[in-house]
Protein backbone atom coordinates (compact mmCIF):
# COMPACT_ATOMS: atom_id res chain seq x y z
CA UNK A 1 0.00 0.00 0.00
CA UNK A 2 1.37 3.41 -0.93
CA UNK A 3 1.97 6.22 1.55
CA UNK A 4 -1.14 8.16 0.60
CA UNK A 5 -3.30 5.37 2.01
CA UNK A 6 -1.71 5.75 5.45
CA UNK A 7 -3.05 9.26 5.88
CA UNK A 8 -4.47 10.11 9.33
CA UNK A 9 -8.13 9.59 10.05
CA UNK A 10 -10.66 12.35 9.62
CA UNK A 11 -10.56 13.22 13.29
CA UNK A 12 -6.79 13.85 13.19
CA UNK A 13 -6.80 16.07 10.10
CA UNK A 14 -7.35 19.81 10.01
CA UNK A 15 -9.84 20.10 7.18
CA UNK A 16 -10.20 23.88 7.46
CA UNK A 17 -6.48 24.22 6.79
CA UNK A 18 -6.93 21.82 3.88
CA UNK A 19 -9.82 23.85 2.47
CA UNK A 20 -7.74 27.03 2.63
CA UNK A 21 -5.01 25.25 0.70
CA UNK A 22 -7.49 24.04 -1.92
CA UNK A 23 -8.90 27.55 -2.38
CA UNK A 24 -5.40 29.00 -2.81
CA UNK A 25 -4.46 26.28 -5.28
CA UNK A 26 -7.70 26.82 -7.22
CA UNK A 27 -6.93 30.52 -7.70
CA UNK A 28 -3.48 29.60 -8.95
CA UNK A 29 -4.79 26.94 -11.36
CA UNK A 30 -7.60 29.07 -12.82
CA UNK A 31 -5.58 32.29 -13.08
CA UNK A 32 -2.93 30.75 -15.32
CA UNK A 33 -5.13 29.91 -18.35
CA UNK A 34 -6.91 33.25 -17.90
CA UNK A 35 -3.55 34.98 -17.96
CA UNK A 36 -2.51 32.92 -20.99
CA UNK A 37 -5.66 33.92 -22.86
CA UNK A 38 -5.12 37.56 -21.94
CA UNK A 39 -1.54 37.41 -23.24
CA UNK A 40 -2.61 35.65 -26.45
CA UNK A 41 -5.25 38.30 -27.17
CA UNK A 42 -2.92 41.21 -26.43
CA UNK A 43 -0.20 39.56 -28.51
CA UNK A 44 -2.59 39.33 -31.45
CA UNK A 45 -3.57 42.99 -31.10
CA UNK A 46 0.01 44.27 -30.89
CA UNK A 47 1.02 41.93 -33.71
CA UNK A 48 -1.67 43.48 -35.92
CA UNK A 49 -0.38 46.95 -35.06
CA UNK A 50 3.13 45.95 -36.12
CA UNK A 51 1.85 44.63 -39.44
CA UNK A 52 0.24 47.98 -40.27
CA UNK A 53 3.41 49.90 -39.46
CA UNK A 54 2.58 51.02 -35.92
CA UNK A 55 5.08 48.73 -34.23
CA UNK A 56 7.51 51.41 -33.00
CA UNK A 57 4.70 53.54 -31.59
CA UNK A 58 2.98 50.60 -29.89
CA UNK A 59 6.13 49.04 -28.41
CA UNK A 60 6.23 51.20 -25.24
CA UNK A 61 2.52 50.54 -24.70
CA UNK A 62 3.04 46.80 -25.09
CA UNK A 63 5.95 46.79 -22.63
CA UNK A 64 3.88 48.73 -20.09
CA UNK A 65 0.82 46.53 -20.66
CA UNK A 66 2.75 43.29 -20.31
CA UNK A 67 4.48 44.48 -17.17
CA UNK A 68 1.26 45.56 -15.50
CA UNK A 69 -0.72 42.46 -16.46
CA UNK A 70 2.05 40.09 -15.35
CA UNK A 71 2.26 41.93 -12.04
CA UNK A 72 -1.51 41.84 -11.51
CA UNK A 73 -1.78 38.09 -12.06
CA UNK A 74 1.27 37.47 -9.86
CA UNK A 75 -0.30 39.65 -7.15
CA UNK A 76 -3.60 37.76 -7.33
CA UNK A 77 -1.80 34.46 -6.88
CA UNK A 78 0.43 35.86 -4.16
CA UNK A 79 -2.44 37.34 -2.15
CA UNK A 80 -4.40 34.11 -2.49
CA UNK A 81 -1.39 32.11 -1.30
CA UNK A 82 -0.84 34.38 1.70
CA UNK A 83 -4.53 34.30 2.59
CA UNK A 84 -4.52 30.52 2.42
CA UNK A 85 -1.46 30.37 4.64
CA UNK A 86 -3.10 32.74 7.12
CA UNK A 87 -6.29 30.75 7.39
CA UNK A 88 -4.27 27.54 7.59
CA UNK A 89 -2.12 28.92 10.40
CA UNK A 90 -5.20 30.04 12.33
CA UNK A 91 -6.78 26.63 11.89
CA UNK A 92 -3.61 24.90 13.05
CA UNK A 93 -3.67 26.91 16.31
CA UNK A 94 -7.29 26.07 17.06
CA UNK A 95 -8.12 23.58 19.78
CA UNK A 96 -9.76 20.25 18.87
CA UNK A 97 -13.47 20.86 18.59
CA UNK A 98 -13.18 24.51 17.52
CA UNK A 99 -13.59 23.45 13.87
CA UNK A 100 -16.29 21.02 12.87
CA UNK A 101 -14.90 18.57 10.28
CA UNK A 102 -16.02 19.68 6.83
CA UNK A 103 -16.59 16.08 5.78
CA UNK A 104 -18.69 15.50 8.92
CA UNK A 105 -21.76 16.86 7.14
CA UNK A 106 -23.35 15.46 3.97
CA UNK A 107 -22.91 18.78 2.13
CA UNK A 108 -19.27 19.10 3.12
CA UNK A 109 -18.57 15.48 2.27
CA UNK A 110 -20.19 15.81 -1.17
CA UNK A 111 -18.22 18.98 -1.98
CA UNK A 112 -14.98 17.42 -0.78
CA UNK A 113 -15.66 14.28 -2.81
CA UNK A 114 -16.15 16.36 -5.96
CA UNK A 115 -12.88 18.26 -5.39
CA UNK A 116 -11.01 15.02 -4.78
CA UNK A 117 -12.44 13.59 -7.97
CA UNK A 118 -11.04 16.52 -9.95
CA UNK A 119 -7.60 16.93 -8.35
CA UNK A 120 -7.38 14.35 -5.58
CA UNK A 121 -4.00 13.04 -6.66
CA UNK A 122 -2.53 16.56 -6.56
CA UNK A 123 -4.00 17.04 -3.08
CA UNK A 124 -2.27 13.88 -1.88
CA UNK A 125 1.02 15.02 -3.44
CA UNK A 126 0.69 18.34 -1.57
CA UNK A 127 -0.27 16.51 1.65
CA UNK A 128 -3.48 18.54 1.81
CA UNK A 129 -5.62 17.72 4.83
CA UNK A 130 -8.76 17.69 2.69
CA UNK A 131 -7.53 14.74 0.62
CA UNK A 132 -10.02 11.96 1.36
CA UNK A 133 -8.61 8.94 3.19
CA UNK A 134 -10.16 5.60 2.30
CA UNK A 135 -12.55 4.44 5.00
CA UNK A 136 -15.56 2.22 5.56
CA UNK A 137 -18.86 3.53 6.89
CA UNK A 138 -22.10 1.86 7.82
CA UNK A 139 -25.61 2.95 6.97
CA UNK A 140 -26.88 1.50 10.25
CA UNK A 141 -25.49 4.25 12.48
CA UNK A 142 -27.05 7.61 11.62
CA UNK A 143 -27.33 10.13 8.84
CA UNK A 144 -23.69 11.15 9.26
CA UNK A 145 -22.54 7.65 8.28
CA UNK A 146 -20.11 7.06 11.13
CA UNK A 147 -16.71 5.69 10.19
CA UNK A 148 -16.18 2.15 11.39
CA UNK A 149 -14.03 2.11 14.55
CA UNK A 150 -10.81 0.13 14.74
CA UNK A 151 -11.43 -1.53 18.09
CA UNK A 152 -13.20 -4.91 17.61
CA UNK A 153 -15.60 -4.41 20.53
CA UNK A 154 -16.49 -0.88 19.45
CA UNK A 155 -16.93 -2.23 15.94
CA UNK A 156 -19.36 -4.88 17.16
CA UNK A 157 -21.37 -2.25 19.03
CA UNK A 158 -21.66 -0.15 15.89
CA UNK A 159 -22.58 -2.82 13.34
CA UNK A 160 -24.84 -4.91 15.57
CA UNK A 161 -27.33 -2.14 16.33
CA UNK A 162 -30.13 -4.01 14.54
CA UNK A 163 -31.55 -7.16 16.20
CA UNK A 164 -31.87 -9.01 12.89
CA UNK A 165 -28.46 -8.04 11.49
CA UNK A 166 -26.48 -10.98 10.11
CA UNK A 167 -22.83 -10.19 10.82
CA UNK A 168 -21.68 -13.13 8.72
CA UNK A 169 -23.03 -11.52 5.56
CA UNK A 170 -21.83 -8.17 4.21
CA UNK A 171 -22.85 -5.98 1.27
CA UNK A 172 -20.36 -3.30 0.26
CA UNK A 173 -21.39 -0.26 -1.82
CA UNK A 174 -18.64 1.68 -3.62
CA UNK A 175 -19.39 5.13 -5.11
CA UNK A 176 -18.08 6.60 -8.35
CA UNK A 177 -15.96 9.55 -9.48
CA UNK A 178 -16.38 12.72 -7.43
CA UNK A 179 -18.90 11.10 -5.10
CA UNK A 180 -19.02 9.94 -1.49
CA UNK A 181 -21.11 7.38 0.35
CA UNK A 182 -23.86 10.03 0.55
CA UNK A 183 -24.43 9.71 -3.20
CA UNK A 184 -26.41 6.53 -2.64
CA UNK A 185 -29.24 8.64 -1.18
CA UNK A 186 -29.72 10.88 -4.20
CA UNK A 187 -33.28 10.96 -5.52
CA UNK A 188 -34.41 9.78 -2.10
CA UNK A 189 -37.99 10.88 -2.79
CA UNK A 190 -38.39 7.64 -4.75
CA UNK A 191 -37.32 5.55 -1.75
CA UNK A 192 -38.61 7.41 1.32
CA UNK A 193 -35.14 8.83 1.91
CA UNK A 194 -33.46 5.42 2.07
CA UNK A 195 -30.69 4.17 -0.17
CA UNK A 196 -29.98 0.72 -1.55
CA UNK A 197 -27.85 -0.14 1.48
CA UNK A 198 -30.68 0.33 3.97
CA UNK A 199 -33.25 -1.46 1.83
CA UNK A 200 -31.00 -4.38 0.94
CA UNK A 201 -30.13 -4.77 4.62
CA UNK A 202 -33.81 -4.81 5.57
CA UNK A 203 -34.60 -7.44 2.94
CA UNK A 204 -31.62 -9.75 3.41
CA UNK A 205 -30.47 -9.11 6.98
CA UNK A 206 -26.98 -8.43 5.65
CA UNK A 207 -24.77 -5.78 7.23
CA UNK A 208 -24.38 -2.89 4.75
CA UNK A 209 -21.05 -1.12 4.39
CA UNK A 210 -20.25 2.01 2.40
CA UNK A 211 -16.83 2.99 1.12
CA UNK A 212 -15.49 6.53 0.91
CA UNK A 213 -12.31 6.99 -1.12
CA UNK A 214 -10.31 9.56 -3.05
CA UNK A 215 -11.61 9.05 -6.58
CA UNK A 216 -8.88 11.28 -8.00
CA UNK A 217 -6.23 8.60 -7.40
CA UNK A 218 -5.41 5.84 -9.88
CA UNK A 219 -8.20 3.27 -10.05
CA UNK A 220 -5.71 0.42 -9.62
CA UNK A 221 -4.23 2.09 -6.52
CA UNK A 222 -7.67 2.47 -4.98
CA UNK A 223 -8.35 -1.18 -5.78
CA UNK A 224 -5.17 -2.24 -4.00
CA UNK A 225 -6.00 -0.07 -1.01
CA UNK A 226 -9.52 -1.51 -0.81
CA UNK A 227 -8.21 -5.05 -0.99
CA UNK A 228 -5.89 -4.45 1.96
CA UNK A 229 -8.59 -2.55 3.84
CA UNK A 230 -10.95 -5.53 3.52
CA UNK A 231 -8.23 -7.89 4.72
CA UNK A 232 -7.86 -5.71 7.82
CA UNK A 233 -11.65 -5.56 8.27
CA UNK A 234 -12.07 -9.32 8.07
CA UNK A 235 -9.33 -9.77 10.68
CA UNK A 236 -11.21 -7.67 13.27
CA UNK A 237 -14.81 -8.32 12.22
CA UNK A 238 -16.91 -9.74 15.11
CA UNK A 239 -17.96 -12.85 13.14
CA UNK A 240 -16.45 -15.00 10.40
CA UNK A 241 -17.83 -13.63 7.12
CA UNK A 242 -19.43 -16.31 4.96
CA UNK A 243 -20.66 -14.06 2.14
CA UNK A 244 -19.64 -10.71 0.72
CA UNK A 245 -21.56 -9.04 -2.13
CA UNK A 246 -20.11 -6.01 -3.92
CA UNK A 247 -22.00 -3.15 -5.61
CA UNK A 248 -20.23 -0.36 -7.48
CA UNK A 249 -21.49 2.73 -9.24
CA UNK A 250 -19.50 4.00 -12.24
CA UNK A 251 -15.79 4.13 -11.29
CA UNK A 252 -16.68 2.18 -8.15
CA UNK A 253 -17.28 -0.95 -10.20
CA UNK A 254 -13.80 -0.67 -11.71
CA UNK A 255 -12.28 -0.17 -8.25
CA UNK A 256 -14.00 -3.38 -7.16
CA UNK A 257 -12.60 -5.29 -10.13
CA UNK A 258 -9.09 -4.12 -9.29
CA UNK A 259 -9.59 -4.96 -5.61
CA UNK A 260 -10.66 -8.52 -6.40
CA UNK A 261 -7.81 -8.94 -8.88
CA UNK A 262 -5.28 -7.74 -6.31
CA UNK A 263 -6.74 -10.08 -3.70
CA UNK A 264 -6.49 -13.07 -6.03
CA UNK A 265 -2.94 -12.19 -7.09
CA UNK A 266 -1.70 -11.67 -3.52
CA UNK A 267 -3.77 -14.29 -1.69
CA UNK A 268 -5.94 -11.93 0.39
CA UNK A 269 -8.44 -14.11 2.30
CA UNK A 270 -11.55 -11.93 1.98
CA UNK A 271 -12.00 -12.53 -1.75
CA UNK A 272 -13.10 -16.13 -1.14
CA UNK A 273 -16.28 -14.78 0.47
CA UNK A 274 -17.35 -12.77 -2.61
CA UNK A 275 -20.48 -14.21 -4.22
CA UNK A 276 -22.03 -11.49 -6.38
CA UNK A 277 -20.71 -8.35 -8.02
CA UNK A 278 -23.06 -5.69 -9.38
CA UNK A 279 -21.94 -2.88 -11.67
CA UNK A 280 -24.18 0.17 -12.06
CA UNK A 281 -23.08 2.18 -15.10
CA UNK A 282 -19.42 1.17 -14.74
CA UNK A 283 -17.36 2.08 -17.83
CA UNK A 284 -15.62 -1.27 -18.27
CA UNK A 285 -14.56 -0.27 -21.79
CA UNK A 286 -14.00 3.39 -21.04
CA UNK A 287 -16.01 6.61 -21.04
CA UNK A 288 -16.07 8.63 -24.29
CA UNK A 289 -16.40 11.93 -22.43
CA UNK A 290 -13.13 11.30 -20.61
CA UNK A 291 -11.55 10.42 -23.96
CA UNK A 292 -12.86 13.64 -25.54
CA UNK A 293 -11.35 15.72 -22.73
CA UNK A 294 -8.06 13.90 -23.25
CA UNK A 295 -8.14 14.71 -26.97
CA UNK A 296 -9.11 18.34 -26.31
CA UNK A 297 -6.23 18.80 -23.88
CA UNK A 298 -3.80 17.44 -26.46
CA UNK A 299 -5.14 19.71 -29.20
CA UNK A 300 -5.10 22.84 -27.05
CA UNK A 301 -1.55 22.15 -25.93
CA UNK A 302 -0.35 22.20 -29.56
CA UNK A 303 -1.37 25.82 -30.15
CA UNK A 304 0.51 28.62 -28.43
CA UNK A 305 -2.64 30.73 -27.96
CA UNK A 306 -4.44 27.95 -26.09
CA UNK A 307 -1.55 26.07 -24.50
CA UNK A 308 -2.40 27.26 -20.99
CA UNK A 309 -5.93 25.86 -21.35
CA UNK A 310 -4.46 22.54 -22.42
CA UNK A 311 -2.26 22.65 -19.32
CA UNK A 312 -5.37 23.48 -17.28
CA UNK A 313 -7.16 20.36 -18.56
CA UNK A 314 -4.02 18.34 -17.96
CA UNK A 315 -4.41 19.06 -14.24
CA UNK A 316 -7.34 16.67 -14.16
CA UNK A 317 -6.82 13.76 -11.81
CA UNK A 318 -5.29 10.38 -12.55
CA UNK A 319 -8.66 8.83 -11.73
CA UNK A 320 -10.35 10.78 -14.53
CA UNK A 321 -7.56 9.81 -16.93
CA UNK A 322 -8.06 6.13 -16.10
CA UNK A 323 -11.68 6.36 -17.24
CA UNK A 324 -10.51 6.92 -20.83
CA UNK A 325 -9.80 3.22 -21.37
CA UNK A 326 -11.64 1.53 -18.50
CA UNK A 327 -10.37 -1.90 -17.45
CA UNK A 328 -8.70 -4.56 -19.55
CA UNK A 329 -10.53 -7.90 -19.36
CA UNK A 330 -7.20 -9.63 -19.96
CA UNK A 331 -5.18 -7.80 -17.33
CA UNK A 332 -7.99 -7.46 -14.78
CA UNK A 333 -10.42 -10.33 -15.48
CA UNK A 334 -13.78 -10.65 -13.79
CA UNK A 335 -13.55 -12.63 -10.57
CA UNK A 336 -13.93 -16.23 -11.72
CA UNK A 337 -15.92 -17.72 -8.83
CA UNK A 338 -18.44 -14.85 -8.49
CA UNK A 339 -21.62 -14.06 -10.40
CA UNK A 340 -21.51 -10.75 -12.25
CA UNK A 341 -24.46 -8.48 -13.03
CA UNK A 342 -24.78 -5.00 -14.52
CA UNK A 343 -27.31 -2.24 -15.11
CA UNK A 344 -26.78 -0.04 -18.17
CA UNK A 345 -28.71 3.23 -18.30
CA UNK A 346 -29.62 5.04 -21.51
CA UNK A 347 -31.41 8.28 -22.32
CA UNK A 348 -33.59 6.65 -24.96
CA UNK A 349 -36.91 4.95 -24.25
CA UNK A 350 -35.55 1.62 -25.45
CA UNK A 351 -32.18 -0.07 -25.12
CA UNK A 352 -32.59 -1.13 -28.75
CA UNK A 353 -33.02 2.42 -30.05
CA UNK A 354 -30.41 3.29 -32.72
CA UNK A 355 -29.05 6.05 -30.49
CA UNK A 356 -29.12 4.06 -27.24
CA UNK A 357 -25.46 3.12 -27.27
CA UNK A 358 -24.25 6.37 -28.82
CA UNK A 359 -25.94 8.49 -26.14
CA UNK A 360 -25.72 5.98 -23.34
CA UNK A 361 -26.48 7.60 -19.99
CA UNK A 362 -24.64 10.80 -21.06
CA UNK A 363 -21.37 9.53 -19.60
CA UNK A 364 -21.14 5.78 -20.26
CA UNK A 365 -22.28 3.94 -23.43
CA UNK A 366 -24.48 0.88 -23.02
CA UNK A 367 -21.87 -1.55 -24.34
CA UNK A 368 -19.21 -0.14 -22.00
CA UNK A 369 -21.57 -0.44 -19.00
CA UNK A 370 -22.00 -4.11 -19.84
CA UNK A 371 -18.45 -4.94 -20.81
CA UNK A 372 -17.77 -8.65 -20.47
CA UNK A 373 -20.72 -9.13 -18.10
CA UNK A 374 -23.43 -11.26 -19.70
CA UNK A 375 -26.28 -10.51 -17.28
CA UNK A 376 -27.04 -6.86 -18.12
CA UNK A 377 -30.33 -5.11 -17.35
CA UNK A 378 -31.26 -1.83 -19.12
CA UNK A 379 -32.52 1.28 -17.35
CA UNK A 380 -34.24 3.30 -20.05
CA UNK A 381 -35.06 7.03 -20.10
CA UNK A 382 -32.46 7.57 -17.40
CA UNK A 383 -29.10 9.24 -16.97
CA UNK A 384 -25.94 8.15 -15.20
CA UNK A 385 -26.89 9.34 -11.73
CA UNK A 386 -30.36 7.80 -11.75
CA UNK A 387 -28.53 4.52 -11.20
CA UNK A 388 -27.71 5.59 -7.64
CA UNK A 389 -31.26 5.34 -6.35
CA UNK A 390 -33.92 4.01 -8.69
CA UNK A 391 -36.84 1.64 -7.97
CA UNK A 392 -36.08 -0.56 -10.98
CA UNK A 393 -32.43 -0.87 -10.02
CA UNK A 394 -33.53 -1.69 -6.50
CA UNK A 395 -35.68 -4.53 -7.86
CA UNK A 396 -32.71 -5.91 -9.77
CA UNK A 397 -30.55 -5.71 -6.64
CA UNK A 398 -33.18 -7.55 -4.65
CA UNK A 399 -33.31 -10.35 -7.22
CA UNK A 400 -29.54 -10.69 -7.42
CA UNK A 401 -28.61 -10.19 -3.77
CA UNK A 402 -31.40 -12.22 -2.18
CA UNK A 403 -30.60 -15.26 -4.33
CA UNK A 404 -28.74 -17.93 -2.40
CA UNK A 405 -25.67 -19.79 -3.63
CA UNK A 406 -26.49 -22.26 -6.36
CA UNK A 407 -29.63 -20.52 -7.62
CA UNK A 408 -29.92 -20.96 -11.37
CA UNK A 409 -31.35 -17.56 -12.34
CA UNK A 410 -27.89 -15.97 -12.27
CA UNK A 411 -25.26 -15.76 -14.94
CA UNK A 412 -21.64 -16.30 -13.96
CA UNK A 413 -18.85 -14.78 -15.93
Amino acid sequence: MTDEHHRPSRQDRNEVRGAAGVASEAVDIVSRPVQGTHEAISGTVFGALRRVGLGPASKPVQVLHDGISTGVYAAVRGISHLAGQGVGAAAALARPGDWRPITGTPTGAVLTGAINGLVGDHMVALDNDLAVPMALYTATVDDEHGELPGDPEALRAVVADHPDRDLTRLVLFVHGLGETEHAWRLYGEASAGEGYAERVASATGATPLLLRYNSGLRIADNGTALSLLLTDLFARWPEAVRRLDLVGHSMGGLVLRHACHHAVQTGQPWVAAVRRMVYLGSPHRGAPLAHRVDQLASQLSRWSNSRTWGEFLDRRSAGIRDLVTGVSDTEVPLLAHASHHAVAACLTSSAHHPLANALGDLLVPVDSAGGAVTDVEPLTSSHHFHLLNDPDVHDHLMRWLTAEDGDTDETSA
